[in-house]
C-alpha cells in the first residue's frame, strides 16, 4: 500500500484563505494518476477547444449550419474557461502538492468557476433542443441573432450561482481534502436552501432534458439509419448531437450518483468522491475529438494540421542539426528554413472556402 504524502489528518477540512496548505489524504499513486489525467484534460481542453475556436472563425473548418456553429463555438468558449478555472489549477496543485497560486486564482477558482460550469450544462442543453426541433420542424428556421439571444441568456443564467454566492459575501477557501479551491456558500446556512435551488435548475434539471431528448435523437438516429442513402447526412448530424449529449450525461452520472449516496450515508470511499469530481472534466477534452471524428471537414483539418506541425519540427531538427557544427548561426538559419516550411505547408484548409452547410 502506498504511503499518503502527507499523514496530518488534522488538516482535513480546515483551510484559511490565502494559505498553503498540502493536499491531505492522498497516495502517490494518487497524485500521480491524477495529476497525468488533468494534464490530458488541460492539453485537450485548450488546444482542442482553442482549435475548434480558431478553425471554425478562421477557415470554415466545421461543416455545421450557422446557428449549430455558434452554439458549438459558445460551449468551446465554455470548456476553455472551465478548464483555466478549474482543470489547470488543480494540475498545478497536484505537482506543487499544495495551493500555490495565492488568493486571486483561489477566487477565481472557487466562485468564478460555477460559470462555465453551468454554461456548459445549458449549452448542450441548447444543441440538443435545437437539433429535436429541427427533426420535429424540418420546414422552420432560426437566425443567428436568436442564436446570440439565446447564448446571451445562457451565459446570464449561468451567472446566477456565482451571483448568490458573493451575494452572502462567501468567502474561498482551500480544501487539502480534495485538492481544490471551494466557495463556502456550502455551508451557510441560510444561503444553502437557496444555492440547491439554483444549481438544481442550471445543472440538474438540464441534465434530466437532456437525457430524455438524447434518449428520443438516438431513436430517431437509429430509425435514419434504415432509410436510403440521401438520408445519410442528418443520419450524421444525428450521432453527433447523442455523442455529444451522451458524453455529457455519462460525465455528471457519477457526481449525481455521489450526492445522492452522501446524502443518504456520509461514509463514502474516497474513491468514488474522487471519481465523482474528476469524470466532470471529461467534457473539456472529448467534444474536440468528437468534433474530429464525426465531422469530415474538420477531421481533414486536425489532420493537416499536425501534419504541418510534425513538417515544422522535423525541419527545424534537420536544419539545425547540419549546420550545428559548422556554422555558429546554425540556430537562425534553422528557423528561417523552418518559417519557409510553415509557409509551404500555411494552406491547412484554405481561407475561402465556400459555406457547405450541414445542420446539427
Amino acid at each position: 500500500m502506498d504511503s499518503p504524502i502527507v499523514t496530518d489528518t488534522t488538516l482535513i477540512g480546515v483551510a484559511s484563505e490565502g494559505t498553503k496548505l498540502r493536499l491531505v489524504n492522498f497516495t502517490l499513486a494518487q497524485i500521480v494518476f491524477l495529476a497525468i489525467f488533468c494534464f490530458i484534460m488541460t492539453l485537450f481542453g485548450l488546444l482542442g477547444n482553442g482549435t475548434v475556436l480558431y478553425s471554425s472563425v478562421r477557415y470554415n473548418a466545421i461543416r455545421l449550419d450557422r446557428v449549430s456553429l455558434i452554439l458549438v463555438q459558445n460551449l468551446a468558449v465554455a470548456d476553455i474557461i472551465y478548464t483555466l478555472c478549474v482543470i489547470l489549477p488543480q494540475l498545478i496543485t497536484y505537482v506543487a502538492g499544495q495551493w500555490v497560486l495565492g488568493n486571486v486564482y483561489c477566487f477565481i477558482s472557487a466562485q468564478i468557476s460555477f460559470i462555465p460550469g453551468s454554461a456548459n450544462a445549458l449549452t448542450v442543453l441548447l444543441i440538443t433542443s435545437y437539433r429535436l426541433w429541427l427533426v420535429t420542424h424540418p420546414f422552420s428556421s432560426t437566425s443567428k441573432n436568436e442564436a446570440r439571444i439565446a447564448v446571451a441568456i445562457t451565459w446570464v443564467l449561468a451567472s446566477a450561482g456565482t451571483i448568490i454566492s458573493l451575494s452572502y459575501k462567501s468567502s474561498s477557501t482551500f480544501n487539502p481534502k480534495n485538492g481544490k479551491c471551494t466557495s463556502e456558500i456550502y455551508v451557510i446556512k441560510e444561503a444553502e436552501a437557496i444555492f440547491k435551488i439554483a444549481i438544481g435548475v442550471i445543472i440538474m434539471i438540464p441534465l434530466l432534458v437532456i437525457t430524455v431528448e438524447n434518449i428520443i435523437l438516438c431513436a430517431i438516429a437509429v430509425k435514419s439509419s434504415r432509410m436510403q442513402e440521401n438520408s445519410k447526412p442528418n443520419y450524421k448530424a444525428l450521432v453527433m448531437v447523442c455523442a455529444l449529449s451522451g458524453i455529457f450525461i455519462l460525465s455528471w452520472v457519477p457526481y449525481v450518483i455521489y450526492s445522492f449516496m452522501v446524502s443518504t450515508n456520509p461514509d463514502i470511499p474516497r474513491a468514488v468522491e474522487l471519481l465523482s469530481f474528476h469524470c466532470i472534466y471529461i467534457n473539456a477534452f472529448a467534444n474536440p475529438i468528437l468534433y474530429t471524428l464525426t465531422n469530415k471537414r474538420f477531421g481533414e483539418y486536425v489532420k493537416n494540421l499536425l501534419l504541418t506541425i510534425c513538417c515544422f519540427i522535423c525541419r527545424y531538427e534537420k536544419v539545425a542539426k547540419s549546420h550545428s557544427s559548422t556554422n555558429p548561426t546554425s540556430t537562425s538559419n534553422a528557423r528561417s528554413a523552418s518559417a519557409v516550411e510553415i509557409e509551404n505547408h500555411q494552406s491547412v484548409m484554405p481561407a475561402n472556402l465556400p459555406v457547405v452547410e450541414e445542420t446539427l
